[in-house]
């Protein structure tokens, strides 16, 4: 709040501005006391990467909405939607160089503020800082409403947002304010997909680059922002931020790469690192450039022979996968077969074809699997074992576990033992055998020796897209029914996607951990549910994905390096429609995951060094391209093309700088020592819950518990699903214990002088 007359200072509005999170802002905002004497100003982000699309307005389709709410500035349209005079006030204080242009632009309309570049190495200076008026207009300006009735043609605009299908609508008196801030707002929100060096995750660091590489003149600076598609766009002398995967050191730690001197047990790994793909990409160019096969496919070649026969069989296999997605493996155990492995969809079509090389390969990762299995119970018998049941566990304690949900397949018993690899289909078996029609397709087992299929029913990325545009409307929507609750947000399917994900993913580790099958992880393409359920059955596998070191590596190996493409989905510097007729290839396909990923912490909070803070701030991250850690759409696009690392800042640098993030329950020990996550699939299943403080964000209804006028709001009451409470209530705990070891030591205590007595009374009787 500032005071009326003007001169008062901009330190609440400065701290919303700096402000990590988006939901604190709204709650703060929206529980200022209102006053006679002073003004209330709210202030809402919206990145400019996050912007779909901005609409004019004419007159006649905005004279009602705005001169109902001309008074309170704050109106309706629906959930979500924010509608606000021309009684905006320009920040005095605000400092932006990336983006001072388009705030000149656009200050007679709204007095944007674009950015603060004083903290754009980890602060908060991507984002559009609205300043909003929610009283009188103290200049003695036109009233909106007068001022539309009077005039005709479009006086205002509409910004649509991508994160949430939130709106925010702006009026004016002036044809020509609306129409600089349509054009200003349409060229720097989208500078589309060869001039991404206009997004404000380059902007952000451009100087330190420029001043790095010595270049000068327009010409340097025009060659920076424009990237196009050979080569790295400047030569830059700027440190690269740090990567959290490296493949050599995370499969050396997953036990597949033996460290040189390294004590203890030395059995060889059945799978071998190749670095057939560092090449300029040339073997898969939307994979990374070091990938793990199976030992016995490229034999004494190592993969380092880009001409030998193990070579030729890579190739081959994969010519015959959708976009050269072959089989390779992104998690390994160390003591046994078990292991997760992800591709693309094969390339059968109506004809049914065949390749010989793919088959070979995937029969050759069975085999494998099975004698590293072998010496496992030979190591663990100290003799040569035959498939024993040695750290085997109970059946009826599997059953338990998988609490009659697909127990025939999850269960190895009958015919189910012979089985060598486990394929998993992520799509609908209707999807899979209708991509046939393309020329794709799954695999036929007949062919396959020792293999079994299954499919598990997750929709492609419309239907992610179709039940994330239903859950935010009805988040967002004023008039939704309370007393329905529950029963409208399962009609958005959101809530069974995030199911089927988790039961995917919990399968995966069971068969992985429990029957010890290395598992084949596909969809169409391989980059979007096989990234979903590969991530999050290996959250359960893998402690180490558990931190926040191990989380960030896990989402840059699985997401990053294998392919996600988050340009594609996220639409990065691009509106709506850019891409075709329809939304094209737009979905929250990575949000999904972190939805999925707040599931376990909510369930498990104990066993995760983050918090659901964590998760909140990442999803919020997702479109704001304030860091460029989830930009492009390959590891060759980010490391040879864009050079991301070099010219942005890194998100997970800001996360890790910020201790509130930290769990501080979490004991990494104990969290090593209890290892694989493997709860009850029922469970998890009936403990999904709506992850409210993400999806409910910009909603029009209350989801955190209101304080009274007033009272000071705690930052830590935002989130309704936070572990803060299980610390208070464990402290309560400790304390009840304390009190009640007291009582119970006074009265044995009591006890021990009634048995003196007593003893002491016998003897004088005696």
């Amino acid at each position: 709040t500032t005071n009326s007359q003007g001169g008062g200072n901009n330190e609440t509005i400065q701290q919303w501005l700096k402000s990590r999170n988006v939901s604190i802002q709204f709650q703060a905002a929206h529980q200022q006391p209102p006053s006679s004497s002073k003004r209330k100003h709210h202030v809402f982000q919206m990145p400019l990467a996050s912007i779909e699309r901005v609409e004019k307005v004419l007159s006649s389709s905005q004279s009602s909405p705005l001169s109902s709410n001309s008074a309170n500035g704050v109106g309706g349209g629906g959930g979500g939607g924010y509608s606000y005079t021309n009684n905006l006030l320009p920040s005095s204080n605000a400092a932006s160089s990336a983006m001072s242009q388009l705030g000149n632009q656009m200050k007679p309309l709204t007095g944007l503020v674009a950015g603060i570049a004083a903290n754009s190495g980890g602060g908060g200076g991507s984002s559009n800082n609205l300043l909003m008026d929610n009283g009188s207009n103290s200049n003695g300006g036109p009233s909106s409403s007068s001022s539309v009735l009077a005039t005709s043609g479009p006086l205002g605009i509409i910004i649509h947002g991508k994160d949430g299908g939130r709106w925010i609508k702006f009026s004016t008196s002036s044809y020509t304010d609306a129409a600089r801030a349509h054009e200003a707002l349409n060229t720097y929100a989208f500078p589309g997909r060869r001039n991404l060096g206009y997004l404000f995750a380059f902007e952000s660091r451009r100087l330190e680059v420029m001043a790095s590489s010595g270049a000068a003149g327009s010409g340097q600076q025009q060659q920076q922002r424009g990237g196009g598609d050979g080569g790295n766009p400047i030569a830059t002398a700027t440190p690269p931020t740090r990567r959290r995967f490296l493949a050599m050191e995370e499969f050396t730690r997953q036990g597949i790469v033996k460290s040189a001197g390294g004590g203890g047990v030395t059995h060889s790994s059945p799978w071998t690192v190749i670095h057939a793909n560092t090449k300029n990409y040339g073997l898969c160019s939307s994979y990374p450039s070091v990938l793990v096969v199976p030992r016995s496919i490229v034999g004494s070649d190592d993969g380092n022979n880009f001409e030998g026969s193990g070579m030729g069989i890579l190739r081959r296999c994969a010519a015959f996968r959708s976009e050269n997605r072959f089989p390779v493996l992104t998690w390994g155990s160390s003591e046994h077969g078990g292991s997760i492995w992800r591709s693309s969809q094969p390339k059968v079509g109506l004809q049914g074809y065949r390749s010989t090389e793919d088959e070979r390969y995937l029969y050759a990762i069975g085999e494998e699997a099975k004698r590293a299995n072998l010496a496992a119970d030979a190591r663990a018998e100290g003799g040569v074992g035959s498939g024993s049941s040695v750290g085997r566990y109970p059946k009826e304690f599997l059953r338990m576990l998988c609490g009659r949900n697909n127990e025939s397949d999850l269960i190895m018993e009958g015919s189910n033992s012979s089985c060598m690899l486990k394929i998993m289909d992520m799509r609908p078996k209707s999807a899979a055998m209708a991509n046939r029609t393309q020329g794709y397709g799954y695999e036929n087992t007949n062919y396959y020796r020792g293999s079994t299929i299954n499919f598990y029913g997750i929709g492609n990325i419309h239907a992610v897209r179709d039940a994330y545009q239903k859950v935010h409307a009805l988040c967002l929507n004023p008039n939704t029914s309370d007393i329905q609750w529950m029963q409208l947000v399962e009609n958005t399917n959101w809530p069974s996607m995030t199911r089927l994900i988790l039961s995917a993913s919990w399968q995966t580790a069971f068969h992985v951990h429990c029957n010890r099958l290395p598992i084949l992880l596909h969809c169409s393409h391989g980059w979007d549910r096989t990234s979903q359920v590969s991530a999050l059955a290996q959250l359960m596998l893998d402690p180490h994905y558990r931190t926040c070191e191990g989380f960030s590596a896990l989402v840059e190996k699985d997401f990053l390096s294998f392919g996600h493409p988050f340009h594609t989905r996220c639409g990065h510097g691009e509106g709506k429609n850019e891409q075709g007729g329809d939304e094209g290839q737009l979905s929250p396909i990575f949000l999904q995951f972190l939805d999925c990923v707040f599931q376990l912490v909510n369930q498990f909070p104990n066993f995760f060094e983050f918090n659901a803070r964590y998760l909140l701030l990442l999803s919020e991250n997702i479109y704001s391209c304030r860091f460029g850690t989830l930009l492009c759409d390959s590891e060759r696009e980010r490391e040879v093309v864009a050079g991301i690392r070099q010219r942005t800042y890194c998100m997970w640098e800001y996360l890790d700088s910020l201790p509130d993030l930290v769990n501080p329950l979490f004991n990494k020990a104990a969290n090593d020592d209890a290892g694989v996550l493997m709860m009850p699939l029922s469970m998890l299943l009936r403990n999904v819950t709506l992850w409210t403080d993400r999806l409910c964000m910009y909603g029009a209804k209350a989801t955190t518990p209101c304080l009274p006028p007033g009272t000071e709001l705690d930052r830590h009451s935002t989130l309704h699903t936070s572990g803060d409470e299980t610390a208070d209530s464990l402290k309560r705990a400790v304390s009840d214990t304390n009190m009640w070891k007291e009582t119970a030591l006074s009265a044995l205590k009591e006890v021990e002088e009634l048995k003196k007595k007593i003893a002491k009374n016998e003897g004088e009787n005696e």
